[in-house]
């Protein structure tokens, strides 16, 4: 069973920049899922949110 990560990315629509939280296995799929929402977006980052909690 692949773990799930949360992603950050961050992409454009008609000159607006958007971020989105993402759980994906990994860049390609956090990317992929931004594209089935946001056909036109150009993804121009995807960050690697810290999941780690902080005591």
């Amino acid at each position: 069973m692949d773990l799930l990560k949360t992603f950050t990315v961050e992409y454009e629509l008609t000159g607006v920049i958007f971020y989105q939280q993402i759980q994906a296995k990994d860049i390609e799929e956090a990317k992929i899922r931004v594209r089935q929402q946001q056909s036109t977006a150009y993804i121009r980052a995807v960050t690697l949110f810290n999941d780690e909690e902080i005591i």
